[in-house]
């Protein structure tokens, strides 16, 4: 049933600080705008949840459809059985106010910290306080540049598209 919730935007958690890790949700929600907070619902028996509960920080960063292949893998390998990140043609980077790297190719990055944890059947629903954001031309402005085509999970599985009618696979 939650399929008909479908397209929602598409996103890389980044968790874990000496051994980063970065995973695909879907499940990313804005919560307010003071503070400036939002949540993400991460399985319980994902390897980025321990790591947010570990540490209490996560980046939420934002892909374009050019990332594609690296969206696909960052949300089909665990990285607590393997090495994703040398999987991945993505460059963690320093972020501003939290210990969690950021990624460079994405167009936005927003550094949060945990406030809240809630328990919700098989996941666990992180609300985070935004604490500092980086982004790129795709949001000079402010807001959202259409013409850069952001990713959108279509329904479960490979079916993806973009802020148009086009589907896209990895």
């Amino acid at each position: 049933m939650l399929e008909l919730l479908y397209p929602l935007r598409t996103y890389l958690i980044v968790s874990g600080v000496e051994h980063p890790n970065v995973m695909t949700a879907d499940w990313v929600i804005p919560l307010s705008f003071e503070p400036k907070l939002l949540g993400v619902s991460i399985g319980q028996k994902r390897y980025t949840n321990s790591l947010i509960k570990e540490f209490g920080e996560f980046v939420v960063s934002v892909p374009t459809i050019e990332l594609l292949k690296e969206v696909w893998i960052a949300g089909s390998l665990s990285g607590a059985r393997e090495d994703k990140l040398s999987k991945l043609g993505l460059t963690l980077v320093r972020s501003r106010k939290v210990r969690v790297p950021s990624i460079r190719e994405c167009q936005a990055n927003l550094e949060c910290r945990v406030i809240k944890e809630v328990e919700v059947g098989d996941h666990t629903f992180f609300v985070g306080e935004i604490v500092d954001v980086s982004y790129g031309d795709a949001f000079r402005g402010g807001k959202a540049d259409l013409s850069y085509r952001f990713i959108m999970h279509a329904s479960f599985g490979k079916n993806f598209t973009t802020n148009s009618d086009e589907i896209f696979s990895p």
